[in-house]
């Protein structure tokens, strides 16, 4: 668990949370492994995790009329999927591993035992996030606004 509370440490997100902190929510998070080329969720896929790249590059896609259209290429600390863990919908987007990756995973029963065993810290930790998706709701808005504008 410690290797998992190493990584999360680097993180923006956790910069609030002591380390014993960050080893109890590493107990409800698993690596995963995968090769570059791979899909790692399709847009429409049921949501069951949110992942965190600790290497590696993935690519964003989302689909459309005229095709997929890239959407972003994200990389090393990354949180990919959180919607899906908070509101248990389909994956609203394809991602797509560029290079070899390796990412923790963190699906609903994890959450839910987590919020079972430390309630308080899985509070805070989903604070955390719902502060993540603020932010880049933010961000998206005002792309929104810019893009209309011209």
């Amino acid at each position: 668990m410690s290797k998992i509370a190493d990584h999360l440490d680097e993180l923006d997100l956790f910069k609030d949370f002591a380390y014993p902190e960050l080893e109890a929510i590493g107990r409800y998070l698993n690596f995963l492994d995968v090769p570059k080329g791979q899909t790692i969720f399709s847009e429409g896929d049921p949501g069951e995790n949110m992942l965190i790249l600790v290497e590696g590059r993935i690519s964003i896609f989302k689909g459309g009329e005229s095709g997929h259209h890239l959407l972003s290429y994200e990389g090393r600390g990354r949180f990919i999927g959180e919607m899906a863990l908070l509101d248990r919908e389909r994956r609203s987007a394809t991602c797509v591993a560029e290079t070899d990756c390796q990412l923790m995973t963190l699906g609903h029963e994890g959450l839910d035992r987590l919020a079972t065993d430390y309630p308080v810290l899985a509070y805070r930790f989903m604070f955390c996030l719902a502060r993540l998706l603020s932010r880049r709701l933010r961000k998206t808005s005002g792309m929104l606004v810019e893009y209309l504008a011209t």
